[in-house]
């Protein structure tokens, strides 16, 4: 007993001091770039190697487990980062079919630290996200199946009833925009991204200001989804609710239960500050997305504030 409300200790510990260390580098970073690439690199750190604690294999040391899971969800951040960043050559070349590179890579990344949370190999299972659906590759069973994310599809309704579906668009960068006259839950926006999808401007078309918009917004669509490893903390819960109840048992390999959004709504208003007033130009979110995509930081050109 003792030994495992030490281990339980020790574990809490690890956890602190390495959220600590990445954290202090993150602030002290200049360049928004590097602050992002640890930013991501944290993400998936932590979340795989508590993950890995979590869903640890009968039999696997705990700590054991926590390494592979930090490290190989390292690696899945980094291409998170990358991802993102790629979506520069949406405003540099002014083409939304780059949506469909940075979208690739970033749900690979994805991908791998949802493998390492779940403690499965690196390469198990792939998926890639358009709109409310999750297409999904399980390699090592070589099945297929699509899978609708539950957050995602209220808020794709969410949009539906603010603006109407431009196809054209959201066809070009795989996204699904919708445009209005006025976004009324935020007059003063030209774009809003609600996990992922786009809600425009009607005016905002074709120019650089509308490139520049639409690749900031498609970093957004990525920062709903950067916290996926985090839904298998609770792979232990609904096994047993799996077991325990027959509707959610077959419900269950159709829907994927994507609590990322909730979560990046609580770190993008209560962790960030939210976007009210000068707490816009301080939000890191606002400033990862305006400086991978353009380079400039969130204030620095306020036309640009989504």
């Amino acid at each position: 007993m003792q030994f495992l409300q030490a281990s339980s200790f020790f574990k809490k510990i690890i956890f602190i001091i390495v959220f600590s260390c990445f954290t202090k580098q993150a602030v002290l970073a200049q360049d928004y770039k590097v602050q992002s690439m640890l930013y991501n690199g944290l993400i998936g750190a932590v979340s795989g190697g508590v993950g890995s604690i979590i869903n640890k294999h009968k039999g696997q040391k705990w700590y054991k487990a926590f390494v592979k899971g930090f490290v190989v969800g390292a690696g899945g951040g980094m291409l998170m980062y990358s991802g993102k960043r790629i979506n520069s050559l949406i405003s540099i070349r002014q083409q939304l079919e780059y949506s469909y590179l940075s979208r690739f890579v970033f749900d690979a990344g994805n991908s791998i630290v949802e493998n390492a949370s779940a403690n499965r190999n690196f390469w198990e299972v792939w998926h890639y996200d358009i709109g409310f659906l999750r297409l999904e590759l399980d390699a090592k069973k070589r099945k297929f199946k699509p899978r609708v994310m539950a957050s995602t599809f209220a808020a794709t309704v969410l949009l539906a009833t603010q603006g109407k579906f431009d196809v054209k668009t959201s066809l070009a960068s795989g996204t699904p925009v919708f445009r209005t006259k006025e976004i009324k839950y935020a007059p003063t926006l030209v774009a809003s991204t609600v996990t992922n999808g786009i809600l425009m401007d009607d005016t905002l078309r074709g120019n650089s200001l509308f490139f520049d918009t639409y690749a900031h917004e498609m970093v957004h669509t990525f920062q709903f989804r950067e916290f996926a490893g985090i839904n298998y903390f609770f792979k232990p819960l609904t096994a047993k609710w799996k077991e325990k109840a027959t509707w959610y048992a077959k419900l269950s390999p159709w829907i994927y239960g994507d609590l990322n959004y909730e979560l990046f709504t609580l770190n993008y208003f209560v962790i960030q500050g939210g976007s009210k007033g000068n707490k816009y130009c301080h939000n890191f979110l606002e400033n990862e997305a305006e400086y991978l995509s353009t380079e400039r930081k969130a204030c620095d050109f306020r036309a640009h504030k989504h």
